[in-house]
């Protein structure tokens, strides 16, 4: 299980007293090591995300599809924006505990179209973090900011595309944590996190699939923007709905949900968060 501190105190914002390690194992043990929180509190947004998480998948009815499902369903304490103004920047959950870490951070930025606002904030924040940008057209990072890499971003299968596991493999990234993997790839984020988040054929059970997927590097953030197309067919509505439920079957939960208000009812930025298979368990 990834560990981000040997040693994790953190101040409550309603109460102004420290709490210890030890008085937050239930939280750091279901939010692998993420958050620190005392049970009553952690038990508070454990049901309330399972409140939400009920009512996500709403309906199928392509008008305001955004406006009825899949809406956050835990609270990021210190979320922050980072990267330029309007649409380019992402929502970033708790970025303090990444400049904690005693490893360097990994990042992973799908979609630049030359503009690397994004890579340089974090960098600002993140000195030492690795940062690789992926882009379909040839661009050039700036100087000690990020790697550059052209790739066709999808399933691997089609039209040239190269998949995120062959993506990993290429960078002999199997064993290392990734901690951001932002993507902004015009649509193609479906294809994309469809072929790495589907349990290989023969895995019948969540156990099985989790197993499958611990020779991929465990990844902590997912931040994205997904595009619907402009017509009304209610396939892409339930294209959407199987997406998220992949997500929230590999462990993730929505912390952050903001739509493009260039077309919001077709483009919407998510953030979501990786958590312990135990917090996903519904409280009696």
């Amino acid at each position: 299980m990834p560990s981000l501190y040997s040693r994790l105190i953190s101040i409550s914002s309603s109460c102004k007293y420290q709490i210890t390690r030890a008085q937050c194992r239930l939280s750091l043990r279901e939010s692998d090591n993420w958050f620190c929180e005392f049970d009553d509190d952690w038990n508070r947004r454990k049901r309330l995300h399972h409140i939400q998480d009920q009512r996500n998948r709403n309906t199928d009815i392509r008008q305001l599809f955004f406006q009825n499902n899949w809406e956050p369903t835990i609270h990021c304490p210190f979320e922050q924006r980072i990267g330029n103004t309007g649409d380019g920047g992402k929502w970033v959950c708790n970025i303090h505990q990444l400049q904690q870490k005693n490893v360097t951070p990994l990042i992973y930025s799908f979609g630049s179209k030359d503009d690397f606002g994004f890579e340089r904030a974090l960098k600002g924040e993140l000195p030492t973090a690795e940062i690789h940008t992926f882009d379909l057209e040839t661009y050039i990072c700036p100087l000690n900011i990020c790697i550059f890499h052209q790739v066709y971003a999808g399933d691997g299968k089609k039209n040239g595309t190269t998949s995120l596991k062959k993506v990993i493999y290429e960078l002999r990234h199997q064993k290392r944590e990734i901690d951001i993997l932002k993507a902004d790839i015009e649509g193609s984020e479906f294809i994309f996190f469809e072929e790495f988040l589907k349990a290989p054929k023969g895995v019948e059970n969540s156990i099985a699939h989790e197993y499958s997927m611990s020779s991929m590097p465990y990844i902590r953030q997912i931040l994205f923007e997904i595009h619907l197309e402009p017509n009304k067919d209610e396939e892409h509505s339930r294209r959407a709905h199987r997406l998220f439920e992949m997500f929230r079957s590999n462990n993730y939960a929505i912390f952050h949900k903001e739509p493009n208000l260039g077309d919001g009812q077709n483009l919407v930025e998510y953030g979501l968060l990786r958590l312990n298979a135990a917090f996903f368990i519904k409280p009696p």
